[in-house]
C-alpha cells in the first residue's frame, strides 16, 4: 500500500479508540508499522520472532521491504499469512494478531502470536473418576483442542471452526470423525450454529440453548462433559462434540436419556458391576421423583393399602404435625432445595457449616416443633442423596422441577394424579428427539443389541457401535463379525 494509504488506515484505526499499540520499523524509502494489542499478544515472542529479524534485515539490505518477502524469508513466526483486504485489519487486531503494514506494498502480513492467560488443566470437579484420566477442559479453545488431538491421532478427525456472536465473535469448534459420524447430524449442527444471530455468546453453556429443538425444552437434548477423554470417546462412537472459547464444558450430540446414567468409570469396571451401578442409578432417579408424592397419596387418600400396624405407626408419627401432608411436603422440599442452592453459592470453607445448620439443626428443630414428621424428613433426605448418585449433574435438574408437578397432582387427586403425572412425563420424554435420534432410545424404539449394551456394556463384547446413531461405520472391531451380527 502507498504511504498515504497506510496513513489513512492508521487514522481510521486511531479514531476507533481500540487502544492498540504501534511499533515503527523504518527502512529505505519507507517504513513498516506493527499494530497489536499488547494485552493479548506474546510480548516475548514479538521482538524475538518479528521485530528484531525485520530490523536486522532492513539494516543489512538497505532495500524496500515487501510483505511476501518478510513473511517467507525474515520473520520466524510459525503462523502467519498474507492479506490484501484492508477492511479486515481491525478484526485481526481485535483477535490478538499482529498486523504488519508496509508503506511500499499493498499487501500486509498477519502474524499469530496470540497469548491469552488461562488456568492450568486441572482435575474434573463435576464428573469425578476413580480409574480414568483426570484432565479436563479449560476456558481456552486452543488448550481444549490440544487435549482432543493428543488422544485422537486419526486422519479422519475433523475440526471445523465457526464464529458466533456479532460482538464477541466467539470461536466455536465442531469436532467429529468424518468416516463415522452421520452427515445428517453434522449438517444440522452446523446449520443451527450458523443460524444463531445474537450479539454475544459466552461459551457452550449459552450455546446449548440455541441448539435445542425448542426454546422451551425442559430436558437437555445435548450431552455435556468437562472431561476430554469422555469427549474423545463420544467422537469415536460417532457423535459430534462442540467446543467454544470461554467455556470449559463440551456439548455432545446426539444425546439420549440413557447416556445420563453412564459414568466415566463404567468403561473400566467389570461389566457386571456396571450393570449393578446402572440399576442403582435408575433406582436413584425413581427416588428423586416419586417417594414424597407417594407419601402424600398414602397419608391423605389411600392409607388402607398399608398393613394396619403400619397405618397406626404412621398416624402416631403425624399426630403432632400442624400441616396437611401436601403443605408439609412442599415446605420441606423447598427447604431442601434452598439448602442445596446455598451450598452451591457460598465459599467451600463455610459450605460444611451451612450443611450442618440446615440438615441437622433446622431439621431437628422443625421435627420437634411439629412442622414435619420424622418419616418425611427421612424420605426427603434420601431424595437429596439420590440426586447426587446420577452421573450427569445437569440431567437431574428437570426432575427436580417435575417433582413439584407430581407432588401437586398427587395432592389434588391421590394415586390417580400420581400416575397421571408420571404418564405425562413419560409421554413428553418419548416424544423428544436429539438431532433425529429418539431421546428414549434404545428403549423406544426398542433395539435388542443397544438395549443390552445400555445396561451391560463391555467394549470387548460389543463389536458394533450403537445402532440408533446410524453411523457410517458401525463397527468397532472385526473380531466378532461372523458370530455377532446385531439383531
Amino acid at each position: 500500500m502507498q504511504s498515504k494509504g497506510m496513513e489513512a488506515i492508521l487514522s481510521y484505526l486511531r479514531s476507533l479508540n481500540i487502544t492498540f499499540t504501534e511499533r515503527t520499523v523504518p527502512y529505505r524509502r519507507g517504513e513498516m508499522k506493527a499494530l497489536y494489542i499488547k494485552q493479548i499478544v506474546d510480548l516475548t515472542a514479538l521482538p524475538d520472532q518479528v521485530l528484531k529479524p525485520v530490523v536486522q534485515y532492513a539494516a543489512s539490505t538497505g532495500k524496500p521491504l515487501k510483505a511476501a518477502q518478510v513473511m517467507n524469508d525474515v520473520i520466524y513466526a510459525a503462523d502467519c499469512r498474507l492479506e490484501t483486504d484492508t477492511k479486515k485489519i481491525q478484526s485481526h487486531i481485535l483477535e490478538g494478531m499482529v498486523v504488519l503494514l508496509f508503506s511500499t506494498d499493498p499487501q500486509y502480513v498477519v502474524v499469530n502470536i496470540k497469548k491469552v492467560e488461562h488456568r492450568n488443566v486441572s482435575e474434573p470437579e463435576i464428573t469425578y473418576t476413580v480409574r480414568g484420566p483426570r484432565d479436563c477442559f479449560v476456558e481456552t479453545l486452543d488448550v481444549n483442542l490440544s487435549l482432543i488431538r493428543y488422544r485422537l491421532k486419526d486422519p479422519s478427525l475433523r475440526v471445523e471452526m465457526m464464529e458466533v456472536g456479532k460482538r464477541t465473535k466467539t470461536s466455536v469448534a465442531v469436532i467429529y470423525m468424518e468416516d463415522i459420524a452421520s452427515n445428517t447430524v453434522v449438517t444440522e449442527i452446523k446449520k443451527r450454529i450458523g443460524g444463531i444471530s445474537i450479539d454475544s455468546v459466552w461459551g457452550t453453556s449459552e450455546l446449548q440453548h440455541f441448539l435445542q429443538n425448542s426454546k422451551h425444552n425442559l430436558f437437555p437434548l445435548l450431552g455435556t462433559t468437562e472431561r476430554s477423554d469422555w469427549a474423545c470417546e463420544s467422537i469415536v462412537e460417532g457423535r459430534v462434540v462442540i467446543l467454544a472459547d470461554g467455556g470449559h464444558i463440551a456439548l455432545i450430540a446426539p444425546h439420549i436419556f440413557a447416556e445420563s446414567m453412564y459414568a466415566c468409570d463404567d468403561r473400566y469396571d467389570n461389566k457386571f458391576f456396571g450393570l449393578f451401578s446402572r440399576i442403582l442409578r435408575y433406582m436413584a432417579l425413581y427416588i428423586v421423583l416419586c417417594p414424597s408424592s407417594q407419601y402424600i397419596a398414602i397419608v391423605s387418600f389411600h392409607s388402607y393399602i398399608l398393613p394396619i400396624q403400619y397405618t397406626v405407626l404412621l398416624s402416631q408419627l403425624r399426630q403432632n404435625v400442624l400441616f396437611s401432608p401436601l403443605i408439609e411436603v412442599l415446605l420441606l422440599e423447598l427447604l431442601v432445595e434452598l439448602i442445596r442452592e446455598a451450598l452451591m453459592r457460598v465459599p467451600s470453607k463455610i459450605g460444611t457449616a451451612i450443611g450442618v445448620v440446615g440438615a441437622i439443626i433446622i431439621g431437628q428443630a422443625a421435627t420437634s416443633a411439629g412442622v414435619f414428621s420424622p418419616l418425611l424428613l427421612i424420605i426427603v433426605s434420601a431424595e437429596l442423596l439420590a440426586s447426587f448418585a446420577i452421573p450427569d449433574y445437569f440431567a437431574v435438574h428437570p426432575f427436580r422441577i417435575l417433582k413439584f408437578l407430581v407432588i401437586l397432582m398427587t395432592g389434588s387427586m391421590g394415586l390417580f394424579g400420581f400416575i397421571l403425572a408420571l404418564t405425562v412425563i413419560l409421554i413428553s420424554m418419548f416424544s423428544l428427539n436429539s438431532f433425529g435420534v429418539p431421546y428414549m432410545a434404545p428403549f423406544a424404539p426398542f433395539d435388542r443389541y443397544d438395549y443390552r449394551r445400555a445396561l451391560m456394556f463391555s467394549r470387548a463384547a460389543s463389536p458394533y457401535r450403537q445402532q440408533y446413531l446410524r453411523t457410517k461405520d458401525g463397527t468397532r472391531t472385526d473380531l466378532y463379525h461372523e458370530n455377532m451380527e446385531p439383531k
